[in-house]
């Protein structure tokens, strides 16, 4: 029996027919139901099949590849096993930005046409463009389908969405307050029966957003993990709950273990992690047996691989590279995306044959540089950054060699021995008497898209 309620055609009741507009979006999603349960041997092969159609595609159409497959010295058949498909060079972000044009498609296959044109937040610090097809556009929409019910996200009740919302002048003044709408997406109210959704602007001051909350009562809340840790903390100095709430979806940034035992802890229900990016759409979501995320592996052919380029075993951490397997406009082949994850030990227990990770990393974290000319890397003062506790989010900023920056927004157990734990850490963490300076502040400043640097190079200020 299907997790949704499809909608069906005016004059029909039972059994729901759906309408011409979403037939294909439907049958795609049931196809997913079954390739979830494939043997992952059944699964890479298909993947590779699909890759030698895109490839077959790109060699003919895309300049760029073109271009990259002659120095292959390969033919399309050739590749049959992924170390064939290892042959093929890795796309760097920086590449990809610089060859764009020569990236595009002069030609596409019958019946895809150049739909939407997205681009990358930058928290890279490279930017991108991401052109997509009516295709692309009907895969992310069934694995959104997927996504939801692997979540136990049931569209029939209600959701609040707190994120960045693109507006004009008057209706940002509406989000900032909040806005309600009569379903949860247009295309989802097409296909499958939902209830109210509400939204909200990221730039909120958190109380308004938890005043808010309390005023819709939701069924689900989405967010980025910052803000709803933040929210968590809020609820747990006030001693409360929000009646109704079944679950939480964090979105956009890296949730750590510490940050989803803190969110759970405050909001008092599941939080629900999806993978995902603007240059492929969604990666990975949670398996709805609780043992990790599963790889979309319909969507895209999913590497780990360490430092030499090789491919990670079951329990280790590696860099991700993807491989799109449905855009044929501007494809992304072995292309790196600057993240890291872990690959899960064999065949889920669930039965699925998709790939398991067992954590998602994000973007790898920026090296400090300290003052005897060595890097180090961020992610051990951060992590011990989140052992003070008094705080609800921290920002650490390396101004120059010898001076750190750390603004923190002060909970009510902030107190005045604080600063000077700080100030011992960083610096022994540095290795050197660096100067420390210690803000409290009311709210961390957000990049455009809504999210919160936690650690940031910037020798703009201060002179080496």
């Amino acid at each position: 029996m299907s997790f949704f309620h499809l909608r069906t055609i005016p004059g029909n009741t039972w059994p729901p027919i759906p309408g011409n507009e979403i037939s294909q979006l439907w049958a795609m999603y049931l196809e997913l139901e079954r390739t979830q349960w494939l043997d992952p041997a059944e699964i890479e092969q298909a993947q590779l099949a699909q890759v030698r159609t895109l490839l077959a595609h790109c060699v003919e159409n895309v300049p760029y590849y073109r271009e990259q497959w002659k120095a292959t010295g390969m033919t399309v058949g050739d590749i049959k096993t992924m170390a064939d498909f290892r042959r093929i060079p890795i796309l760097q972000r920086r590449i990809y930005q610089e060859q764009f044009p020569n990236l595009l498609a002069q030609k596409l296959p019958a019946g895809t046409k150049h739909t939407t044109k997205l681009r990358t937040s930058g928290t890279s610090g490279m930017p991108i463009q991401v052109l997509q097809t009516n295709l692309v556009n009907l895969w992310w929409f069934a694995f959104h389908l997927r996504d939801f019910q692997w979540c136990d996200f049931d569209p029939r009740g209600t959701v609040a969405a707190i994120r960045t919302i693109t507006t004009t002048d008057v209706d940002r003044r509406l989000v900032m307050e909040g806005v309600e709408l009569p379903y949860w997406g247009e295309q989802l109210h097409q296909v499958v029966e939902n209830g109210l959704a509400y939204a909200m602007d990221i730039d909120q001051e958190p109380r308004r957003q938890l005043d808010w909350l309390r005023r819709v009562q939701p069924n689900y809340v989405i967010s980025y993990p910052p803000n709803l840790e933040y929210l968590a903390s809020l609820l747990q100095e006030a001693g409360e709950r929000l009646p109704g709430l079944r679950a939480i979806q964090t979105i956009a940034e890296t949730l750590t273990d510490e940050t989803r035992q803190r969110i759970e802890e405050g909001f008092g229900v599941p939080v629900r992690n999806t993978y995902s990016c603007v240059e492929a759409g969604y990666l990975a979501s949670p398996c709805p047996a609780g043992h990790g995320l599963h790889v979309h592996a319909e969507n895209v052919l999913f590497e780990l691989l360490d430092e030499a380029d090789q491919p990670c075993g079951p329990g280790e951490t590696g860099r991700v590279v993807l491989t799109t397997l449905h855009n044929f406009l501007a494809p992304f082949i072995r292309y790196e995306i600057l993240d890291g994850a872990t690959l899960g030990a064999g065949r889920c227990p669930c039965g699925r044959g998709l790939p398991l990770l067992t954590q998602v990393l994000g973007k790898r974290r920026h090296q400090f540089r300290l003052p005897g000319g060595r890097r180090k890397d961020s992610g051990f003062l951060v992590r011990q950054m989140r052992k003070l506790g008094g705080y609800r989010q921290h920002q650490i900023i390396q101004r120059a060699l010898d001076h750190v920056v750390v603004r923190l927004v002060p909970d009510r157990e902030w107190s005045p021995e604080h600063p000077a734990r700080v100030v011992k850490w960083v610096q022994e963490y540095f290795e050197a008497p660096v100067r420390v300076t210690v803000e409290t502040v009311e709210r961390l400043p957000m990049t455009p898209a809504g999210k919160i640097q936690d650690v940031q190079i910037d020798f703009s200020e201060d002179a080496e």
